[in-house]
C-alpha cells in the first residue's frame, strides 16, 4: 500500500466534505426555513462527492491520466455473475423487511400496506443515484479498498473503510438529513446501531466488489438499493419512523454479515487443507 496516497486521499476526501458541510451547517443556525434548507442542499450535495472526486485527483497525481481512466474503468464493469444482481435488489430488501418486522413486534403497529408504490421506485431510485453512491463508491470501493488490500486482508480492510467511512458522516449527524441519525437527539443505541451497520454494509460491498471483478458498478447499485429503503415505500404509515426501521434492519445485516464471514472463513480452511 502507498501509504502517502492513501493518506492524501484521506486528507482530500475529509476536507473537501467537512468543509462544504459545515458551511451548510452554518446556514442553518440562523433557523431551518424553505430558503435556508435549499441552500443547504447546494452544499450537502456538494459535500457528498468528496470521495469520488479524492480518488480522481489522487489516482491523477499519482499515476495520471491513465490512472484515472483505469479508475473510471471500474464504473462500467457490468458483466458480473448474474446472482450478485439479485444480492444488490434481495438484500437490501430482506434487510429491511426483518426491521419492519422488529417495529412491529417491539415499537408499535406498522399500518397497511400500498401495492401502487412500486409506481414511485423508479422515481425514488433515480433520486438516490446521484444522493450519495455515485459521490462515494468510486473513492471507497475504487481507490480505498484496493489500496487498502495491498497491505491487509479483505475483512480487515472492509472493517477499516467502515470505520472511516462512518467518521466521514459524522458532520451530517447535526444535519437534518444525511444519516440515519440525523435530525435527532444524538444517544449513544442509534450511533452504535449505524456505526454497526455502515461496518456491516462495508463488507458485503466488499464481498460483492471481490466476486464483480473489482466491478463499482456493483458498489454504486447495491448503495443505491440500500439507501432507496423499497420495502418500505410499500408501508406509507411508517414514513414518520422510517429511520428506526433502518437502524433495527442493522441486527439482519448482523446476522448476514456474521455469516458471510464465518462461511468465507471455513471455505479458506477448507482450501488450506
Amino acid at each position: 500500500m502507498n501509504n502517502k496516497k492513501t493518506y492524501i486521499f484521506l486528507l482530500m476526501t475529509i476536507i473537501w466534505s467537512w468543509t462544504f458541510w459545515f458551511i451548510g451547517l452554518n446556514i442553518l443556525t440562523d433557523g431551518i426555513n424553505q430558503e435556508s434548507i435549499g441552500k443547504f442542499l447546494i452544499f450537502f450535495f456538494t459535500g457528498l462527492y468528496g470521495p469520488t472526486i479524492s480518488a480522481i485527483l489522487t489516482t491523477f497525481i499519482f499515476d495520471g491520466i491513465k490512472g484515472v481512466l483505469n479508475l473510471l474503468k471500474k464504473l462500467f464493469i457490468w458483466n458480473v455473475p448474474f446472482k450478485n444482481y439479485l444480492y444488490i435488489i434481495i438484500l437490501p430488501i430482506t434487510f429491511v423487511i426483518f426491521g419492519i418486522g422488529l417495529y412491529n413486534i417491539f415499537i408499535g403497529d406498522i399500518g397497511s400496506f400500498d401495492l401502487m408504490a412500486f409506481l414511485s421506485i423508479p422515481s425514488i431510485l433515480w433520486a438516490g443515484f446521484y444522493a450519495g453512491p455515485l459521490g462515494e463508491e468510486l473513492g471507497w470501493r475504487g481507490f480505498l479498498l484496493p489500496e487498502l488490500q495491498k497491505e491487509y486482508t479483505n475483512l480487515k480492510s472492509a472493517i477499516i473503510i467502515g470505520v472511516i467511512w462512518f467518521i466521514w458522516h459524522i458532520p451530517l449527524w447535526w444535519a437534518p438529513f444525511g444519516t440515519l441519525v440525523s435530525g435527532e437527539s444524538i444517544s449513544f443505541l442509534p450511533v452504535l446501531a449505524y456505526f454497526l451497520m455502515l461496518i456491516c454494509l462495508s463488507i458485503i460491498i466488499t464481498w460483492l466488489v471481490i466476486n464483480s471483478k473489482g466491478s463499482v458498478l456493483v458498489a454504486l447499485l447495491f448503495h443505491l438499493s440500500v439507501n432507496a429503503g423499497i420495502a418500505l415505500l410499500f408501508f406509507p404509515e411508517l414514513n414518520m419512523d422510517f429511520k428506526k426501521v433502518h437502524l433495527l434492519s442493522s441486527i439482519g445485516m448482523l446476522i448476514f454479515t456474521g455469516t458471510l464471514i464465518v462461511k468465507n472463513k471455513l471455505k479458506t480452511s477448507a482450501s488450506t487443507v
